[in-house]
């Protein structure tokens, strides 16, 4: 019988629920002999807890605004694609503060565009070609497990695979990173880096540059735009990286460059 019970925590905390209302407060248990028989005849308390809060919502929000779920039923028409970490202190519509429905949301281990991630493919060819978003967001912060994980000297089992992607960020970033003293500012520093190089990713793919050379034959500007921004967890911080794209992309033009303006005219 001590093992059924090995792994409920001397305190059994019930999850905060952000949401558009009012926040609804976690309450705490203590694991007393009723609690512990309570979560033997219902092994999901927290999902009871959760669906509650989000009838809560769901009725704070009709509210305030009757119409708001006839609307939403219609479709969606988000102005970002959002492409983002895991990490469950990054909730991207909370740390943004945007209107629900803004944010076409794809998240992984460690923000990563890779361009065997058919996953992560799917999700910026829907959002460009059927979406039309006029922004795309990467979105990494420091604290990364995964870009923690990437700069030690040691086999990760399965994951190994995912993190070699950001150890090549390492490697065509080594000059730089080299000079950089500390781990912590080394760390931030990679994490940067890391957003970086997916923006990059972002713009290699041929529904990106399509859209792109079209709307900028068309209007004058390439549209999507892709933005590199970075979270401080420990901060409650926001930032855009200060990158020069132009520079960037210029020694890579030749090369990925995959709709050049005079086969668009």
């Amino acid at each position: 019988m001590l093992t059924r019970f090995a792994r409920i925590p001397a305190v059994y905390t019930l999850p905060r629920v952000f949401a558009v209302g009012p926040r609804f407060q976690s309450t705490v248990k203590k694991a007393t002999p009723e609690v512990i028989k309570s979560l033997m005849r219902d092994s999901d308390p927290d999902l009871k807890d959760i669906i509650e809060a989000s009838g809560h919502w769901a009725n704070d929000v009709r509210e305030r605004d009757p119409t708001f779920f006839d609307r939403i039923g219609k479709g969606q028409n988000p102005h970002y694609l959002y492409i983002g970490c895991c990490d469950a202190r990054v909730d991207p519509t909370v740390l943004m503060n945007v209107e629900y429905g803004d944010l076409f949301i794809h998240r992984n281990v460690g923000n990563l565009v890779c361009g065997s991630d058919l996953n992560a493919l799917s999700a910026i060819e829907f959002a460009v070609s059927r979406l039309k978003v006029p922004h795309i967001i990467v979105c990494g912060h420091y604290d990364c497990g995964a870009v923690r994980g990437s700069a030690k000297q040691m086999d990760h089992g399965i994951i190994e695979n995912w993190l070699r992607n950001i150890r090549d960020v390492q490697r065509l970033n080594h000059t730089e990173l080299s000079k950089v003293e500390g781990e912590e500012p080394r760390h931030r520093r990679l994490v940067e880096l890391n957003v970086v190089e997916q923006c990059i990713n972002v713009l290699k793919t041929g529904v990106v540059q399509q859209a792109r050379m079209k709307s900028y034959l068309e209007t004058g500007f390439a549209v999507p735009r892709v933005h590199a921004l970075v979270f401080d967890p420990a901060a409650g911080e926001l930032k855009k990286l200060d990158v020069k794209w132009a520079e960037e992309l210029k020694e890579f033009d030749s090369i990925y460059n995959l709709y050049p303006k005079e086969s668009m005219q």
